[in-house]
């Protein structure tokens, strides 16, 4: 869902140095096909094959089920959110691994959600 275009207008390429970004400056951009969700793209690794972004959800809202061709990471900043797959909440503190190709359908309470999150690998 995250297409090339977004990633190139919002994003920092990681070039091996030291980077601190002011995530307050980089703007949500809403994501193509999924109505109520938004990422700000904070680094972007091509040669270790790592995206680095923040993720939001409104309240209520749900992402289209999908899968990953990578290993994707999540770290609850705020809200309360899980996936339809299961049956547990993650809530701020809480940590989600998803391996590459698990195939899940995140969605958030009457909170939202706000997540930072990471792929890592190829694909």
């Amino acid at each position: 869902m995250m297409t090339r275009s977004v990633l190139e207008t919002t994003a920092r390429t990681f070039y091996g140095e030291i980077q601190n970004i002011n995530t307050n400056l980089v703007d949500w951009v809403p994501v193509d096909g999924a109505p109520g969700n938004y990422i700000k793209v904070l680094t972007i690794d091509e040669k270790r094959h790592r995206v680095d972004f923040l993720f939001k959800q409104d309240p209520h809202g749900e992402f289209p089920k999908h899968n990953h061709n990578c290993t994707a990471v999540a770290f609850t900043l705020e809200g309360l959110w899980g996936y339809r797959e299961g049956e547990e909440l993650m809530f701020p503190g809480c940590f989600s691994y998803e391996p590459a190709g698990t195939i899940h359908t995140p969605y958030s309470t009457e909170k939202g959600m706000v997540v930072y999150a990471s792929f890592q690998g190829s694909g």
